[in-house]
């Protein structure tokens, strides 16, 4: 039984382009229990979790978000190298789709809403940030928590001036310690949401405190999180989602709770209703002509794997795969563009090294120059503090020549005038280098 007296969290796990695993979830979670998303204390996220738990808490409606995770898929295997065509930068996409959609005062909303789950270059730590002192701030740490090395790039972005990378790599499930968080995985374990195998599971792994069983579901669900599938999977693994999150509400019996007024979703009718519906009008017309109707079904997406989703996510799926599949081309079209993409690959690969050289190039000039800047004023301070002792010993000796007179020799010192006692004469130099005696006038004279 779910205690609502008490604060609880919703904790999503990084995992790539399965995440949108999570909006089917959160689709099912807000239709049945809306109050169980919109009165959590706190939402976490690692990786690409981070960015769904950012959507929730600053109000983007999580359609928006599954027309982001199917465009980029789709554009992403557009390119014969998927995510690794040196074209393509996931790290980029996702930057502009933040700048996009985040809302002005996107980090207040978000502050002491949020956490986000970071690991440290340095020292290989989790750090955990909810406080967001701008909207820049803000996108800096969810783009800290995405970037996986490699795959994303080389170059780690950085916030308030220290370099992080995926926080799924040292804490992948943020606050999971606490009793009352509510865990979500794409991958079957021992998650509150996650999906159930049917076959005995003899171990699993703990990864970044998340629970993996070891299964050949799971050795394909880790696959398709890095390497993103075809639409029709994409809107299946939504599904699951849905049905999974549906689960998790029966076995603690929330969904008897009452749903406010203001948070009712209204039904509209699906893009898919409105195809069956166009192809009953026609198929109506060919019998009324006398011909043999040709009964299709919904070629693009199969009805079973949507069929419990909101009509809005049902419009969403069948509206990107009906546009995956439009303009297909016939083999031979399709061959010549295959060579096409072999021949022009080595020279983008070419610009794309060229580009990241003369950047780097740059950035290690602008480094040795404000280093040569640097010791150039260390140096000039340091000289100048040396001249000062220098010129308080010339101005004691009586001749600058001195040096020179001596034979050059630095450490030999100077003879100076003296009067011997008893005596009215003083030793001196004169013009040609020698010592003479020059007679001294008495005091009385």
């Amino acid at each position: 039984m779910f205690e609502w007296d008490e604060e609880w969290n919703i904790s999503f796990a990084g995992c790539g382009f399965r995440s949108i695993y999570y909006l089917g979830a959160l689709s099912c979670l807000l239709q049945r229990v809306p109050q169980l998303v919109h009165g959590a204390s706190k939402i976490c996220g690692a990786s690409s979790g981070c960015l769904v738990a950012a959507a929730l808490t600053v109000g983007i409606p999580i359609e928006h978000i599954c027309v982001d995770v199917l465009t980029v898929a789709k554009e992403a295997r557009k390119h014969i190298l998927g995510v690794f065509h040196p074209t393509f930068s996931l790290l980029r996409v996702v930057r502009d789709s933040l700048l996009e959609k985040l809302p002005a005062d996107a980090h207040l909303q978000a502050s002491g809403k949020l956490c986000v789950s970071l690991t440290r270059i340095a020292d290989g730590k989790n750090v955990l940030v909810s406080e967001f002192e701008s909207r820049e701030e803000l996108i800096q740490v969810l783009m800290c928590s995405c970037f996986f090395p490699v795959y994303c790039g080389f170059i780690p972005p950085s916030y308030r001036g220290v370099h992080y990378m995926d926080g799924a790599l040292s804490n992948n499930m943020p606050l999971f310690e606490q009793r009352s968080t509510i865990t979500i995985a794409p991958f079957s374990g021992e998650s509150d949401i996650c999906p159930r195998e049917g076959t005995f599971n003899f171990f699993e792994v703990h990864y970044g405190n998340v629970s993996i069983q070891v299964n050949t579901g799971n050795v394909h669900r880790v696959c398709t999180s890095f390497l993103p599938p075809r639409l029709e999977k994409l809107a299946e693994i939504c599904h699951n989602g849905y049905m999974d999150a549906l689960h998790f509400l029966r076995e603690r019996d929330l969904l008897g709770t009452q749903l406010p007024p203001s948070l009712v979703v209204e039904t509209v009718e699906s893009c898919c209703e409105l195809v069956e519906s166009a192809q009953a009008e026609e198929s109506k017309e060919i019998l009324l002509n006398g011909q043999n109707p040709h009964q299709e079904d919904h070629w693009w997406l199969d009805l079973k794997i949507i069929e419990n989703l909101p009509a809005g996510f049902k419009s969403v799926l069948c509206e990107a795969c009906r546009d995956s599949h439009d303009g297909g081309t016939i083999l031979p079209v399709k061959v010549v563009t295959y060579l096409l993409t072999l021949l022009t690959l080595p020279v983008e690969l070419i610009v794309f090294l060229t580009k990241s050289l003369l950047s780097g190039c740059a950035a290690i000039y602008r480094l040795l120059m404000s280093t040569t800047d640097f010791c150039r004023q260390k140096w000039s301070s340091q000289g100048l503090n040396r001249t000062f002792p220098e010129q308080r010993c010339s101005s004691r000796s009586s001749n600058p020549d001195l040096r020179t007179q001596t034979g050059g020799d630095r450490n030999t010192e100077p003879l100076a005038s003296t009067t011997t006692p008893n005596s009215n004469r003083t030793l001196q130099w004169d013009n040609t280098k020698a010592v003479a005696l020059q007679p001294h006038d008495s005091e009385g004279e």
